[in-house]
């Protein structure tokens, strides 16, 4: 019995031995013919250029899956897949899902000048090197993308294309920047590379992709040394060039430009940069150098470094002083470099003196001090709590006689409400309203003597609240409308104005005033056929016996001899026969000269309205004709 034992238990090892070579020789095999289809199945997890996600490794008949999918249903598809294959033994199931993540981040990263890093999250459906192919795509040559971004679920929209431009971005940024992405907002940091690179940014900016919007932007401008910007004024406007020290800097200068240019174009060719000696203020700069530039005619303001040059030609003498003081008091850290401006003679010469309401103001420019010194003399007596307003400027280029020409205009001027004297070269104008007609009238009347010799007048002098004056076409149409509007009939036989008459006459007035140009002429009007005839008047009979006439005195004072008596006396005089009155051929004329004599009175000169001449008409309504 012992013997037997002992003899089985001798033949252990050799099945053993058996078993394990049936089992080396066997496994390889069981796992290579699993190995493939289970191969393709996790290929397969893979489709519209994502990566395939699930890693599938044979154990001999047993399969372990791993990886994590981008959704539940992908994960369940691949666990179908697996089982549908044959020869497995256990399916070791170690899969997971893609984290959903919220907000959904994303960034590049500038780590040296050959290598951008992706890193946070980038979308499950994506694979990476799908992903880095379509970040690649146009990337200068040298410069690698190395993806360490996460899979993950809930990325917007159109990330890649984001994705991209944030990639265009950081280029033009120096190492060490980066540009990211929130859901859908992007933001920017980092140093500019350089001054082009700066401006290519701030444009991109302004046009990110479709439904995203730009956050943060905490771009420094690029270094520039030196640093230089200059403003011009010219005939063309003002132009601007160099660099600004920041966006808000580079309005600011903008916006003291077109307050200086006034209407005029200005021309921008800034750039933004950094390189501001330290300790100016940039601010102080700009207003100092808009208020020297506001001196100059044709020329520049230009800095640089810590310099501040000027040059041109000034508006006048007393510019270039105040230019020089301007220039001697600069902003801390600014030196005064070049100064070569100059002043030409004004042409053409301008100068005014307005009195208002309340005040007489100077304008324009003044030969020196004793002419500012003289008019201000002339003015002093008509003053009676008038302030005078003196602005203004010392020029050369004074026409001969200006004082004498301005202190005599002062002398019309002080006689109106309101009004101006002006000087251009050599025309003295003379321009206002009186209080009162009379007062207008002598001003006028005398203000042609008040030019110095050699030089124009021109007097434009009216009454106050008299009518503006018209335009001869204006006129003529206004005038139309009112002759043809009511008409004017005489009572059959009489020559009187009737009151509804007055309010048409008082308008004709009234254009004739505002119409200097004009001439009116007055038609007047026949009776219609089978009108009843004005009555004749009938001399009165005589109440009682005429006394006896005294005799009669020549011119000598000797009296007539009586008649001879048994001599008949003179015969009476025959009573007036009545009879019916006939048509007056003179009654239109006499009705013309009623309504004449009406304008007359309301101020219409005598040049200006006349009857028409007299002529055979038909007429039955008066008329109104405009002669220019």
């Amino acid at each position: 019995m012992a013997i037997r034992s002992i003899g089985w238990l001798s033949g252990l090892p050799l099945l053993a031995g058996a078993w394990v070579a049936a089992t080396a020789f066997a496994e390889p095999r069981l796992e290579a013919a699993l190995e493939a289809p289970a191969e393709a199945v996790a290929t397969a997890t893979g489709r519209d250029a994502a990566e395939p996600w699930l890693r599938v490794e044979a154990r001999g008949r047993d399969l372990v899956a791993s990886g994590e999918a981008p959704g539940e249903g992908a994960r369940d598809q691949a666990r179908a897949a697996l089982a549908a294959l044959p020869g497995w033994r256990r399916i070791v199931d170690r899969t997971g899902l893609v984290a959903e993540v919220s907000p959904f981040t994303w960034a590049v990263a500038s780590r040296a000048p050959d290598r951008l890093d992706l890193i946070g999250h980038r979308p499950a459906e994506t694979g990476r090197a799908a992903l880095a192919e379509f970040l690649g795509a146009g990337l200068p040559a040298g410069l690698v993308l190395r993806d360490t971004a996460r899979a993950a679920r809930g990325a917007p929209e159109n990330f890649s294309e984001a994705a991209r431009f944030l990639v265009a971005q950081v280029q033009h940024l120096k190492p060490g920047a980066t540009a990211a992405l929130s859901d859908r907002v992007l933001s920017v940091r980092g140093e500019a590379a350089s001054v082009e690179a700066y401006a290519a940014l701030r444009s991109d900016l302004a046009h990110p992709p479709a439904g995203y919007t730009v956050g943060e932007v905490a771009v420094e401008p690029a270094l520039v040394s030196p640093f230089v910007w200059s403003a011009s004024r010219g005939p063309a406007g003002i132009r601007l060039d160099g660099y600004a020290t920041s966006e808000a800097d580079r309005a600011a200068i903008l916006a003291a430009a077109r307050l200086l240019a006034d209407g005029a174009p200005v021309s921008d060719a800034m750039r933004t940069a950094r390189g501001l000696p330290a300790g100016i203020d940039a601010r102080a700069l700009v207003d100092r150098a808009f208020a020297i530039l506001a001196l100059v005619r044709e020329g520049s303001v230009a800095l640089d470094g810590s310099t501040l040059s000027v040059r041109g030609s000034a508006i006048d003498v007393q510019a270039v002083r105040e230019a020089e003081a301007a220039a001697a008091t600069l902003p801390a850290g600014i030196s005064r470099g070049a100064f070569a401006l100059t002043a030409s003679p004004v042409s053409p010469y301008l100068v005014a003196i307005r009195r208002g309401p309340d005040a007489f103001t100077l304008t324009g420019h003044l030969p020196d001090a004793e002419a500012r010194t003289a008019l201000r003399a002339a003015l002093r007596p008509h003053l009676y709590g008038e302030r005078v307003i003196d602005r203004t400027r010392i020029a050369e280029g004074a026409p001969p006689a200006l004082v004498e020409g301005l202190t005599a205009g002062i002398g019309a001027l002080v006689q109106l409400a309101e009004g101006e004297v002006s000087v251009r070269d050599q025309s003295l104008r003379i321009a206002g309203e009186g209080l009162y007609p009379e007062s207008a009238r002598r001003v006028a009347a005398e203000a042609g003597r008040l030019a110095p010799a050699g030089w124009r007048i021109e007097v434009a002098v009216g009454a106050r609240g008299a009518p503006p004056k018209r335009d001869p076409a204006e006129c003529r149409e206004t005038f139309a409308t009112l002759a043809s509007g009511q008409a004017l009939r005489f009572d059959p036989g009489s020559a009187d104005l009737k009151p509804a008459f007055y309010p048409v006459l008082d308008e004709v007035a009234g254009l004739a005033r505002a119409c200097p140009q004009a001439r009116i002429e007055v038609a007047g009007h026949d009776d219609p056929p089978g009108s009843a005839p004005a009555p004749v008047a009938k001399e009165a009979a005589p109440k009682e016996a005429a006394p006896k006439e005294a005799p009669l005195k020549e011119a000598s004072g000797k009296s007539k001899p009586a008649a001879k008596p048994g001599r008949p006396a003179e015969k009476p005089a025959p009573k007036p026969v009545e009879t019916a009155a006939m048509p007056d051929p003179g009654l239109p004329q006499r009705r013309a000269a009623a309504i004449v004599d009406y304008l007359l009175k309301a101020g219409i000169p005598a040049d200006r309205i006349a009857p028409a001449p007299a002529e055979a008409s038909d007429r039955r309504a008066v008329a109104f004709a405009l002669r220019s």
